[in-house]
């Protein structure tokens, strides 16, 4: 449980360079997300397929299940993982969501998800997937998430009144709603050719009727020419826009401050320590009593009922004993 004090909170800053942006990119194969994505920095690719075979100086974990990427997020809480990595990139965030899912089948004994009582089979899915990226971001990195394209009927009409298509994130509709809550940008890379047949690929980063896109940064341009510094040169000029016009402070880079997670056995050990302390302050057996009896009331608040046994917590209570500490810290 992260320390929380108000008090120490600073306002928010706005960073040119792409470090603790989160980004889906998609398109149709072989376009060059893998490419765009290796240029960035201290970037950790979680590949769930082998993209990058053509592509120097990637630094990869292959992904063959959903343990693997929950190991990888463990290991990104050491603080070497700071001194490696910027950003984490997940290639492709399709087959990473069909891994959580295989993972949740068998956690709960299913072939399907459908055969999970009440509709919850893809609420778990949903919350495992959530909960996992977000952690990424929480920690501090940035977070790149690749997808295909796939094409459907746009509600949209040409001049002549015929029905046109429209690209959009190959991915089904509860994964997709995870990725659109995080992102700062969804983009759509797209090749364009000229009258002599030549190819220019762009970064398409606002929905238009043929193209699925979007960004929280209102000056972005809506086409940038497809490249790693074309988006960052892009992303700043819209950031010194939204500076001289809403007033934003803009900030090269932005360190983000990481707190190091106690293990269960360090808040357990500090729990018994303030308990220790706590009562062995009372002047007498009655004012004993009494810290007992404030003691009970927190725990039943906490926990639910007074008898709750601190020495007998388990891992998954560990936020509970946290809230537990926060409490005592304060009588003792």
């Amino acid at each position: 449980m992260a320390d929380v004090n108000i008090f120490d909170l600073k306002p928010t800053v706005i960073s040119r360079d792409l470090s603790a942006k989160y980004i889906l990119l998609y398109s149709k194969p072989k376009v060059g997300k893998t490419s765009f994505a290796a240029q960035l920095p201290r970037n950790l690719f979680l590949a769930t397929e082998i993209g990058y075979n053509a592509i120097n100086g990637i630094t990869a974990q292959k992904i063959t299940k959903w343990g693997d990427i929950k190991t990888a997020v463990k290991q990104l809480k050491d603080p070497r993982a700071r001194e490696m990595f910027d950003t984490v990139t997940i290639d492709t965030i399709t087959i990473a969501a069909d891994l959580c899912e295989k993972f949740i089948l068998s956690r709960e004994g299913v072939t399907k998800l459908n055969e999970i009582p009440y509709g919850q089979g893809w609420k778990m899915v949903s919350k495992e997937l959530s909960d996992t990226l977000r952690e990424i971001t929480m920690l501090g990195f940035g977070l790149i998430m690749i997808c295909h394209s796939k094409e459907k009927q746009s509600p949209y009409t040409d001049a002549e009144g015929n029905a046109i298509t429209s690209v959009e994130p190959d991915l089904n509709k509860n994964v997709y709603t995870v990725c659109n809550a995080l992102c700062d940008l969804i983009a759509y890379i797209g090749v364009e050719f000229d009258s002599e047949g030549n190819s220019q690929r762009w970064l398409y980063t606002r929905q238009t009727p043929t193209i699925f896109a979007g960004s929280r940064w209102k000056y972005l341009k809506g086409r940038i020419p497809f490249g790693y510094q074309e988006l960052v040169d892009a992303i700043g000029e819209a950031i010194e826009m939204q500076g001289k016009l809403d007033g934003a402070t803009i900030v090269d880079h932005i360190e983000t401050e990481v707190h190091e997670e106690k293990t269960f056995q360090e808040v357990m050990q500090e729990a018994r320590e303030v308990w220790i302390k706590y009562l062995n302050g009372a002047a007498n057996d009655e004012e004993k009593e009494q810290r007992l009896n404030i003691m009970k009331d927190i725990i039943n608040r906490i926990f639910g009922t007074p008898e709750f046994k601190i020495s007998q917590a388990v891992p998954s209570q560990k936020d509970l004993i946290s809230m537990f500490l926060v409490e005592m810290k304060d009588l003792v």
